[in-house]
């Protein structure tokens, strides 16, 4: 009897372990994957510049990212396409990959995006990642020689289903140039600084400035609803002449991927 239960028990436990084994090895195949997917790239973060000068853009860069697919393979086959989603609402660029490793974007929106990065292969296999991509932007704005300043909008609005900007950072300057004719010195005008919102109004105190002199407006306005901001200058009378130079910049919080720069003298093999 003894004997009989002990055989009985042996058996229990060679097929516990045998379906553990079982189980074990369906968790396992489900995880792997026949594309192993390598990226690198320098940075996931930018700064769009623009230049706004008397109305007129003068000039505008976006942010351009690059990611090398190179050295992904599969075991299935062999790696058809690379593509890139870049998270602004833009079409997904593909790339041949028997004719290129590389896929480089241009950010021209700003926003904290999700882009999906990934291979096909032959065999229908379907790899991918995601990273988070920063994109701030900083507006030079100036105009000059105007006794009545243009608004400044400031559009926080992300082009992303993401968060907020988590700051607008405004560095602005007013100078009432030198106008002596015949020896006779320009007047004074005072200046006072307005950024608006739907529901928010920040005011500079005044600043009265001399014939040749100038002043600034440091401000950081946290967490900035996604709207169209307004940035006035207001004069207290129409008689100076003044220039006005804005520099504007539209900060996300630092929380983009880290860079995965490719490893020193690593080539992709043949």
């Amino acid at each position: 009897m003894r004997q009989h239960l002990l055989a009985l028990m042996m058996f229990f436990v060679i097929f516990s372990a045998s379906l553990a084994g079982c189980i074990g090895d369906d968790d396992d195949s489900e995880e792997q994957s026949e594309i192993e997917l390598v990226v690198y790239y320098e940075t996931t973060s930018g700064t769009i510049q623009e230049n706004i000068q008397n109305g007129n853009q003068v000039s505008f860069s976006g942010v351009e990212l690059t990611f090398n697919y190179a050295f992904t393979k599969s075991d299935a086959g062999e790696i058809t396409t690379f593509y890139f989603e870049s998270g602004d609402g833009s079409t997904r660029t593909e790339v041949d990959a028997n004719e290129t490793g590389e896929i480089t974007y241009n950010y021209v929106t700003h926003g904290l995006f999700t882009a999906t990065l990934g291979a096909l292969d032959d065999a229908g296999n379907d790899e991918m990642m995601t990273l988070t991509i920063r994109i701030d932007k900083s507006t030079q704005w100036g105009q000059s020689q105007t006794s009545n300043p243009n608004t400044m909008n400031i559009d926080t609005t992300p082009d992303c289903e993401c968060n907020s900007p988590s700051q607008i950072e405004i560095d602005s300057n007013v100078e009432n140039p030198s106008n002596a004719l015949g020896g006779l010195a320009g007047g004074p005008v005072t200046v006072t600084w307005k950024l608006t919102s739907n529901n928010v109004t920040k005011e500079s105190p005044p600043e009265q400035l001399g014939d040749g002199q100038d002043a600034n407006w440091l401000h950081n306005e946290i967490g900035p609803s996604p709207e169209t901001w307004k940035l006035d200058v207001e004069l207290n009378h129409n008689e100076e002449n003044v220039n006005v130079n804005h520099i504007v910049s539209i900060k996300y919080s630092v929380d983009e991927s880290s860079p995965n720069p490719m490893p020193t003298a690593q080539n992709p093999e043949e």
